[in-house]
């Protein structure tokens, strides 16, 4: 996978909608994270002791398979679009939609171009729209394309990006028992299974008060992975981190903390901690880690726009919580990484 590449305009969340197993909306949901609650139940898929593996379901939706990631997909939409200001009626969106990556086996990615074709209630077809099978680290190429976008002479006002992915099906939680990735009855260090749509508004237009601004986009690739012997120096993590923050014009002395997709496994966790000691050359008493996957599972595709919807709310109810600069990063299983460089401002 190259690298993100040329000059990143600011790009800014206006407005976020999420579908996940704390919450139907995105106050229902932020709320639950900020709160660091989650909704991690027993489900019917089963380990090898025969014990119910813990997953993070929605619950009271009859639908399954490809219409349960439509139903969240128009649900995550539907509210983004709903919270758009000054949107007639005649307002068809562009929309970049980022599904599980190839890779990993899911069936749910031969879906993505009838998810994202498929009618919208309130708006009608979606048009100018693009999809893409590069899971949770395929937000920097969901950002490098709106960017594109938006360059264009007759750029649309707003981009949408949504992510939707589940990890409830029988061929992924197989996969990933058989490599003692999920946690269950005689695995502590996995993951929970999630599912969830999310999607977020992007301008390059400034708006009347503080808002969320990604300034930097990095991405790399790492050799190393849970599932081979390569050791674990985290050099890809770490040149798409210093990528992000080159981009943003910034030094990562400027930033106050990291968020990240890690999902419980201590590989990513260490990775993480690694990729930090060699950016933040200068030492800080405090840098915290948040995390959007203990409330809402492994999502997948759905994390880099629900962990954007999230952390702009944060920002903006207190700045103090995190500060008004951060780095979010995320890493695939396929060893493709993302950084991005954000600052809340006017």
């Amino acid at each position: 996978m190259s690298n993100v590449s040329g000059n990143m305009l600011p790009l800014r969340v206006t407005a976020c909608g999420i579908c996940c197993a704390v919450g139907y909306n995105a106050p229902a949901s932020i709320a639950a994270i900020r709160a660091h609650l989650n909704h991690f139940r027993e489900s019917d898929f089963i380990d090898g002791a025969g014990e119910p593996i813990h997953a993070a379901t929605l619950y009271e939706v009859p639908v399954w398979g490809h219409q349960r990631l439509r139903h969240m997909y128009h649900a995550a939409l539907s509210e983004c679009l709903s919270a758009l200001p000054d949107v007639g009626e005649d307002f068809f969106p562009t929309i970049i939609l980022i599904g599980a990556e190839r890779d990993r086996g899911t069936r749910f990615t031969k879906s993505l171009n009838g998810i994202l074709r498929a009618y919208t209630p309130s708006m009608g077809y979606t048009h100018g729209a693009c999809w893409m099978s590069l899971g949770k680290a395929g937000i920097a190429n969901a950002l490098q394309t709106a960017n594109d976008i938006f360059s264009k002479p007759d750029a649309p006002e707003y981009v949408i990006v949504v992510g939707v992915d589940s990890f409830l099906d029988a061929a992924t939680i197989d996969h990933f028992l058989r490599a003692g990735r999920v946690r269950c009855s005689h695995n502590a260090d996995g993951f929970i299974p999630g599912e969830a749509g999310a999607a977020i508004a992007l301008s390059r237009k400034p708006g009347k008060q503080a808002s969320l601004w990604i300034e930097g986009v990095g991405q790399s690739h790492e050799a190393a992975t849970p599932e081979n012997d390569v050791p674990l120096r985290a050099h890809g993590l770490t040149q798409a981190l210093r990528q992000a923050i080159e981009q943003a014009g910034s030094q990562a002395s400027d930033y106050l903390f990291h968020a990240s997709g890690v999902s419980g496994e201590q590989w990513y966790f260490k990775e993480a901690a690694l990729a930090m000691d060699r950016v933040m050359t200068h030492k800080a008493a405090s840098f915290p880690h948040r995390l959007v996957c203990q409330s809402v599972g492994e999502v997948g595709a759905a994390c880099g726009p629900l962990a954007l919807g999230w952390i702009a709310s944060e920002m903006g109810v207190n700045d103090d919580i995190l500060g008004h600069r951060g780095l979010l990063h995320f890493a695939n299983d396929n060893g493709q990484r993302a950084a991005l460089a954000l600052h809340y401002r006017e």
